[in-house]
């Protein structure tokens, strides 16, 4: 594809996204009061477990009325590890809100979970779900102190910023496959490798993560893969080859519990774009890696 039939392509898309959400927002914004958010804040606020949205449309106005969908909680990876959790969604859209092909694609292969109760508050509905089979989370390790480094030697952290020689790494939202993440976000040079590891890392059943790629504009113009490995006590567990194709793609590794040594070792391929003037460097593409141990029901 030509850079400028990409451009009229990105134009087309923002275009139709833009009308889409006007439409849906017009449809409704006179339901959509202050007193309507206030008392959906005041629903969600004392809840401990993650609040999803089944509405997507809705998802700029909640981020604007209710602090619950600021918090780097409600940026759940998928819905392993999560026996339980809220979906608010608006009550003229299908279902009224209580599910989403977004939430679907969160689930992946786990079965349907159980909806509990629905609470209507006003033109929005929050919906309450238990999961029994999502197991349990051990360990997340983005909270963990973690030890990274390059080939040219061990990474400096500072103020929450991981400093290499060929790239650096922080911990923070990046947008993949048009969805806020949580994750390590990871700039290195053309096919360098970053490792990250901890040397006693308390784990479950299963260790399962993603790898992403973030920021459209850095995707239309690098579709190279990476490659990623995972290495339990020095012993290689799982390799993948990943690609910005498969947006927020997961991979998983059956693991013994107890404490082990863990070890990723991650090389996108290339970091650069590609201009009209050929290949640059600038600006990097982020690769967006998550990973979890969790302790699940034997398959």
């Amino acid at each position: 594809m030509t850079p400028r039939r990409a451009h009229i392509l990105l134009a087309i898309l923002a275009t139709v996204a833009a009308l889409e959400w006007i439409s849906a927002a017009s449809a409704y914004r006179s339901t959509l009061s202050q007193a309507a958010w206030d008392r959906a804040a005041a629903a969600i606020d004392p809840l401990t477990e993650p609040v999803l949205l089944g509405t997507p449309w809705l998802d700029p106005l909640a981020r604007q009325h209710i602090p619950a969908f600021t918090r780097d909680a409600a940026l759940v990876p998928d819905l392993h590890g999560v026996p339980r959790f809220h979906v608010l969604g608006h009550a003229g859209s299908p279902h009224a809100g209580a599910w989403s092909s977004e939430l679907t694609e969160d689930q992946g292969e786990l079965p349907p979970p159980i909806l509990t109760a629905s609470e209507h508050l006003g033109p929005l509905v929050l919906h309450h779900y238990e999961q029994p089979a999502a197991g349990a989370l051990v360990t997340d390790l983005l909270a963990a102190p973690l030890q990274l480094r390059d080939d040219r030697g061990v990474c400096r952290l500072s103020s929450g910023t991981w400093t290499c020689k060929l790239g650096t790494a922080q911990v923070r939202p990046l947008e993949v496959g048009y969805r806020p993440r949580r994750c390590l976000a990871i700039h290195l040079a053309d096919s360098a490798t970053l490792e990250i590891s901890h040397p006693s890392l308390l784990l479950g059943t299963v260790l399962r993560g993603h790898l992403g790629f973030a920021d459209f504009n850095s995707r239309l113009r690098n579709d190279a893969p990476a490659q990623l490995e995972l290495h339990i006590d020095d012993t290689l567990v799982g390799r993948w080859t990943l690609t910005d194709n498969q947006g927020w793609a997961a991979f998983a590794a059956r693991t013994t519990p107890g404490t082990h040594a863990v070890r990723v070792r991650l090389t996108p391929l290339l970091a650069g774009t590609w201009t009209p003037e050929g290949y640059t460097d600038h600006p990097a593409r982020l690769a967006c890696l998550e990973l979890r141990a969790l302790t699940e029901a034997a398959p």
